[in-house]
């Protein structure tokens, strides 16, 4: 699913305006027709358990005069058709509203006269603790922060404890990078009716507080725009993840789903080389060796029979290359440790390896001692950091939009796909463009995680699946295996060996999407 910013969405409706062809003012019924559709059947959960019945709801709408204004105004409109208390305040923002929203407060009839209007300070209603505010004010429309009477309603919004529904975006909130945005000028939305696609800023951590659940409403944008529109943001979806699934061939064997190599485990660090090759296992390639030193050879036997071991001329950690000729993938960094002879070997497997690397954890700290052998790196190689592994790499800590910004360069500088671990995970490509993952949650913030990853990765590498393919399959996978883990667990008790009990329902849940 593609995922525009707000000029490109400004596009569309004037692209489907011309080609449907429909009026603008049209075009606004239809959404805010969805929106009270929606409203009708999410209601009876959204007003506390003290109002139950519909006679005593009340439903504040508070717009501004642009046409994200004019929407609240019919949604207004067709609640108070429906029988619903409402009380509807324009907040003055702009002495120039626009031409669907003057279209849409005319057709208050009766109700345009008990419209409350915000021109001052002094006309900010108090905000009930026990309605359902609708947030219609700024909508997409807005490039800087909020100011004057629109951030004084908002500041006032906020302070109701009512449960907030934002049309299209939180008022305040800009689409893309917020970086010099202004939290407290933002609604904190605790849900949003977004139309047509959903918006980059949704995805963002420091975002989180105005971002609440988002529901995407299908407006009917013209499909051909849609189509042919190019984007850098994608939303990987359930039915887009299941289009990657290879289906495997009857008479296919172990040697059609090639050979995965797994570089894991130090002392003291073992369970994270058992944890990346029993996911690697589980993720579908034919055979699966580890590489790892003595000490920890037993712990691997004994978790994992079907698993081939390689060991390492030291006892205690990853000190040597092995012949890399068997692989058709490799895995490497879970647990490994940073000592000297450590470094040399990883130095060495980016210098000589063929096939496309995952690095993860160690490996990726290593790098970013030794940024120069990021131009070494085998093309189509996964690199997997989370935050702070990234901000190491980057040279810097960042925003969450600013990292995303230098995961595209780095990808493109390199020819390499970074996987940026964390809630709504994203994946970089070598030509720019990025996946937002769909899948996962809270309790999948504890140790071990990225090591199942990054067997997983390599598995599906081995598999012959394509690197695009294989991370992008193995991130959404990922997250699924920690939803379906957590129906018998809760975000405290969540540990990675449950995410990979749960792999082979993840896969097969594909088939459903």
């Amino acid at each position: 699913m593609k995922i525009l910013s707000a000029e490109k969405i400004r596009e569309a409706d004037a692209y489907t305006i011309k080609h449907e062809p429909i009026k603008s003012i049209d075009l606004m019924e239809r959404a805010a027709g969805l929106c009270f559709d929606w409203l009708y059947a999410a209601a009876p959960k959204l007003f506390p358990d003290s109002i139950s019945e519909e006679k005593d709801w009340v439903f504040y709408i508070v717009c501004g005069t642009g046409n994200n204004g004019g929407d609240g105004l019919v949604l207004a409109r067709l609640l108070q058709r429906n029988g619903y208390n409402t009380e509807v305040a324009v907040v003055h923002v702009s002495d120039k509203p626009s031409k669907d929203f003057t279209a849409s407060l005319d057709k208050l009839g009766k109700g345009k006269k008990s419209v409350i209007e915000i021109k001052k300070t002094a006309d900010i209603p108090d905000f009930p603790d026990n309605a359902i505010i609708i947030d219609a004010i700024f909508g997409t429309g807005l490039n800087r922060p909020s100011e004057g009477i629109g951030r004084e309603v908002i500041e006032k919004i906020n302070q109701s404890k009512s449960t907030k529904v934002s049309i299209d975006m939180p008022s305040g909130l800009f689409d893309c990078d917020n970086a010099k945005n202004d939290p407290k000028g933002i609604v904190r939305s605790n849900h949003i009716l977004t139309f047509q696609l959903p918006k980059l800023s949704f995805f963002l951590s420091e975002n989180e507080a105005m971002v609440g659940a988002v529901h995407i409403l299908d407006i009917g944008l013209h499909p051909d725009f849609l189509k042919n529109i190019d984007a850098t943001f994608h939303y990987l979806t359930g039915s887009e993840a299941a289009e990657m699934r290879k289906v495997r061939g009857t008479y296919s064997h172990k040697g059609t789903y090639g050979h995965a190599l797994i570089i894991a485990g130090a002392e003291g660090k073992w369970g994270a080389a058992v944890l990346a090759s029993k996911a690697c296992l589980r993720s579908g390639a034919g055979l699966v060796t580890t590489h790892i030193g003595t000490q920890g050879a037993d712990i691997l036997h004994n978790a994992m029979p079907e698993l081939m071991i390689q060991h390492d001329k030291a006892g205690t950690h990853f000190s040597n290359l092995p012949d890399l000729s068997d692989y058709d993938a490799i895995g490497v960094g879970p647990g490994i440790g940073k000592s000297d002879d450590t470094v040399r070997a990883l130095k060495l497997l980016i210098q000589e390896a063929k096939v496309p690397l995952v690095l993860d954890a160690d490996a990726l700290n290593i790098l970013a001692d030794n940024l120069t052998w990021m131009a070494f790196l085998p093309k189509g190689s996964i690199l997997t950091p989370h935050p702070g592994e990234f901000s190491r790499l980057a040279g810097s800590k960042l925003s969450h939009f600013e990292s995303i910004e230098k995961q595209r360069e780095i990808s493109q500088k390199n020819g390499i796909y970074i996987l940026l671990k964390g809630a709504n995970s994203s994946l970089s490509f070598p030509d720019g463009r990025v996946l937002i993952n769909s899948t996962g949650n809270p309790g999948m913030a504890s140790g071990g995680m990225g090591d199942t990853l990054t067997g997983i990765i390599t598995g599906l590498l081995a598999a012959q699946y394509k690197p695009l393919e294989a991370a992008a399959l193995a991130m959404f996978v990922h997250g699924r295996a920690g939803d379906l883990a957590l129906k018998n667990q809760s975000v405290e008790s969540l540990v990675a060996s449950d995410l990979i009990d749960n792999l082979g329902k993840a896969f097969e849940s594909l088939s459903h999407d």
